[in-house]
């Protein structure tokens, strides 16, 4: 008998990693064409293993056509590699996926993760739209940086 397993008090650490390969396939399977393809470029082991091809991104262009959300119109658009998939209109799409920008306020209204409602963001939604150009992030929590610290300056003075 071996002494490891005999012994109560060993803790076996669980890790995705340390879950079979068939639970890799089988979790993989689940998931969107953006979820399936970030994981996929999480390491070697998942790059070999999760499926990106055809099949998932029909299904992920069609799933957006009935969510009446954008969808590239590109005849460029190639369905054979990622790469040649994910050019610039994607690209842009799953960024704005990826910050909950396409998400509707209210009870079901992400389509991140469907059946949930986003979570109240600190930058209210008209200031996260793009800004001509301007797509970082910085710039909005800059500007929100500069103006609570005019608000705390002026309370300051005030209160002397």
């Amino acid at each position: 008998m071996d002494s490891t397993n005999s012994n109560p008090n060993t803790r076996h650490e669980l890790t995705l990693m340390n879950l079979p390969t068939e639970l890799h396939i089988h979790i993989a399977s689940y998931l969107d064409y953006p979820d399936a393809l970030a994981l996929k470029h999480t390491n070697r082991h998942f790059y070999a293993i999760v499926y990106t091809g055809v099949y998932l991104k029909v299904s992920w262009l069609l799933s957006r056509f009935e969510h009446k959300l954008e969808c590239p119109r590109n005849e460029d658009c190639s369905l054979r590699t990622d790469a040649s998939f994910c050019n610039k209109t994607v690209r842009k799409i799953m960024e704005r996926r990826r910050r909950h920008l396409e998400c509707r306020p209210g009870d079901g209204g992400c389509t991140v993760v469907l059946g949930a409602s986003c979570r109240k963001e600190v930058v209210p939604r008209w200031l996260r739209k793009e800004l001509r150009g301007w797509r970082d992030e910085v710039l909005i929590y800059g500007l929100l940086l500069v103006f609570w610290t005019l608000v705390w300056h002026a309370v300051r003075m005030y209160v002397r």
